[in-house]
């Protein structure tokens, strides 16, 4: 039996995810197909478009046999954190023989070298990285020059041109940090690469035409949420989708495979989309009444940062321009709005370091599994080496008081979402976590 694991967020499901699933089942005869997938919230610190349960539907249809949800904790996280934990879930499986993700490059060898670079952090490295940092530049953008300095002695001037775009790259960026994971954790997962084609990760329109071979996608999920939650779309008109690209919607039809599409209209036959900004009441109030040493102990925040928010608090207008407001030329927006959803979540620096002590994932919680994968459960219940969750309601019994804790971030998390949801939809009674089902297809 051969499995494969995706880590995904899958915000929304589109061709570019179909693509990879139907590649990679081909190029390595998988048998079963495992996502682990972040659940309300993502990594870029905002909610996802749809919750976790339609996301986990729409995977399900499209080729994943079985959906694991990766813990707020770290579907929140940095990419090292997010990736380090996406790695965990599928080692803590016990049957997961390789690793499959995307990237704007397929030069295995040459990720896999700045990998290790990263891995083993040499003091070349830490030297130059603390001196751009020093400049007043972005993380990322201080690693990637610190990153180009010590390749540059051993590979040609071109190589490290390409070696420059290549660390802008948002996918080529996370690809690294999977790498480093593996190495980082002595795993003994194989990496696929697989080269993204088709619309960029930042594409934020959705193309007209298919490609000549229509296998590449003609949006990326920035671009499809850009749509969904365009000023004056009707989510209802998603149920008469025309032939041709007359409308906003039908644009979804050559973005989207069919049966994602078909989840998507059903859910949004009922309930609305959220962005960051429905969380706005929320977050200021919390901002008004935060304390310095309350938002410097909230996940990925520091002492000048916290200073800032609380400079800046009482001109909070929305979630989206906050972060706008409080970014820098070393802070990214990125960072303030994942400060922020932590903020939300309440996800603590001690919480990182507790999560990490547990070894990133001390529970694997089903989401949803396809119907003729029981070969594969049964399989994970004698392989795995954490308890198996797939009733919440059992989880106090099987986890330790700090491994339930991790999971409780997770149930804040979706009943938060639910109950915002709800609100934006005028429903009075959000359904409680511990009342939904895993989901079967």
């Amino acid at each position: 039996m051969k499995i494969i694991g995706i880590i995904a967020e899958y915000n929304p499901f589109h061709n570019g995810h179909a693509y990879q699933i139907e590649t990679i089942r081909r190029q390595t005869g998988a048998d079963y197909i495992v996502a682990a997938m972040s659940g309300d919230f993502v990594q870029r610190g905002a909610p996802a478009v749809i919750d976790k349960y339609a996301r986990t539907s729409m995977a399900l249809s499209c080729g994943v046999d079985l959906v694991l949800e990766l813990p707020a904790l770290w579907a929140t996280a940095s990419a090292e954190a997010f990736a380090g934990a996406g790695v965990m879930l599928f080692e803590k499986m016990g049957c997961v023989d390789g690793i499959c993700f995307g990237a704007e490059s397929d030069n295995l060898p040459f990720l896999l070298q700045i990998a290790d670079l990263l891995a083993q952090e040499p003091a070349a490295y830490c030297n130059a990285l603390s001196s751009y940092l020093k400049e007043g530049i972005s993380f990322p953008a201080a690693r990637g020059k610190a990153v180009c300095d010590c390749l540059a002695e051993n590979v040609r001037p071109e190589t490290i041109k390409e070696l420059e775009v290549l660390l802008r790259e948002p996918n080529n960026i996370l690809a690294t940090e999977y790498l480093k994971a593996l190495r980082r954790h002595h795993s003994s997962l194989t990496p696929y690469l697989i080269r993204r084609k088709g619309a960029g990760y930042h594409e934020d329109a959705v193309r007209t035409a298919p490609s000549a071979d229509h296998t590449a996608p003609t949006a990326s999920a920035t671009a499809i949420r850009n749509l969904l939650t365009a000023e004056g779309v009707d989510p209802n008109t998603i149920h008469n989708l025309p032939a041709d690209n007359t409308t906003a919607y039908a644009a979804l039809a050559t973005s989207m495979p069919q049966a994602a599409l078909a989840t998507l209209a059903d859910y949004l036959s009922h309930s609305p989309f959220l962005t960051e900004n429905d969380f706005s009441a929320a977050l200021g109030y919390l901002l008004l009444t935060a304390t310095k040493e309350h938002l410097m102990a909230t996940g990925d925040c520091n002492g000048e940062i916290a200073n800032r928010l609380l400079k800046n608090r009482h001109q909070f207008s929305s979630f989206a321009e906050f972060c706008t407001l409080n970014k820098s030329r070393d802070v990214t927006y990125t960072r303030i709005q994942r400060i922020l959803i932590h903020l939300l979540l309440n996800i603590g620096n001690d919480d990182y370091r507790m999560g990490k002590s547990l070894g990133y994932i001390p529970y694997l919680r089903i989401l949803g599994f396809r119907r003729d994968a029981t070969g594969l459960l049964s399989t994970l219940k004698k392989s795995a080496a954490v308890p198996v969750i797939a009733k919440l309601a059992d989880a106090a019994a099987l986890l330790s008081p700090d491994a339930h804790a991790v999971l409780q971030k997770d149930v804040f998390a979706a009943d938060l979402y639910e109950q915002t949801l709800s609100l934006k939809k005028n429903k009075t009674t959000p359904r409680s976590e511990y009342t939904r089902g895993i989901v079967l297809i």
